[in-house]
């Protein structure tokens, strides 16, 4: 049954457009699409919104052996098609596509906002130095700045994570806070450093702060505001 609550709405159209749905779930959206304009516009807004963000995922190699075992799955015999078939070779392409799809997939689901966002709206995904895990995501609008850890550790048990930005062509970076220690910080006002080209950065600091103003820890992550 489609939602009439405009969150739920927002939110099942989003899952679909990520494919995160079942197949008989994606089906039921697909066919009621056609007739249920709220829940067409949700699905163009986030369309709209989350594809482009697939451009920040570095290319990547499928699993080795995915391939082979896709066509291992459609040369079952024919007993053994059917339902069960279809579902198993949807875990196939989606396990083969996931080290491409993973960035991408995981901004849109810390996306905090379900309603669509006042412009400008930016994102930007924080690195380890000399790696391509997406260890951060940040993303920003005229409602305040929203971060969240993906896959980063906490900080040594007597240090803080300290979020710092830097204004595209400035130098000098400006703290935006402690992140608290359950890897979420979010900032009800918009910091002024936070254009189109921004630099975000993380250090590990003294678990009072940086005492003096400045990143007294090495950096930790990093990365670069972008507008979608």
């Amino acid at each position: 049954m489609i939602p009439t609550n405009e969150e739920e709405l927002h939110t099942l159209a989003g899952e679909y457009v990520l494919g995160l749905l079942d197949p008989e779930q994606a089906r039921a959206i697909a066919e009621a699409r056609a007739g249920n304009e709220a829940l067409d516009r949700a699905i163009l807004f986030w369309q709209e919104k989350l594809h482009p963000l697939s451009a920040l995922a570095a290319p990547a190699d499928p699993p080795a052996g995915a391939w082979h075992a896709i066509e291992r799955r459609i040369a079952k015999p024919t007993a053994q098609l059917g339902i069960r078939r279809l579902w198993d070779s949807a875990v196939a392409w989606r396990w083969s596509t996931a080290a491409f799809a993973s960035v991408a997939a995981a901004l849109a689901l810390y996306i905090a906002v379900i309603q669509p966002p006042p412009a400008p709206n930016f994102v930007a995904v924080l690195h380890a130095p000399q790696q391509e895990q997406a260890g951060w995501v940040a993303t920003a609008n005229r409602s305040g700045l929203f971060v969240r850890a993906l896959a980063a550790g906490p900080p040594p048990s007597d240090r803080a994570f300290e979020l710092w930005a830097i204004a595209p062509g400035a130098t000098q970076p400006h703290s935006l806070g402690l992140i608290p220690s359950g890897g979420v910080l979010k900032l009800g006002v918009l910091p002024a450093e936070l254009t189109d080209g921004a630099t975000l950065a993380i250090s590990i600091e003294p678990a009072g702060g940086s005492p003096t103003g400045q990143p007294t820890g090495p950096v930790v992550f990093a990365g670069t505001l972008k507008a979608f």
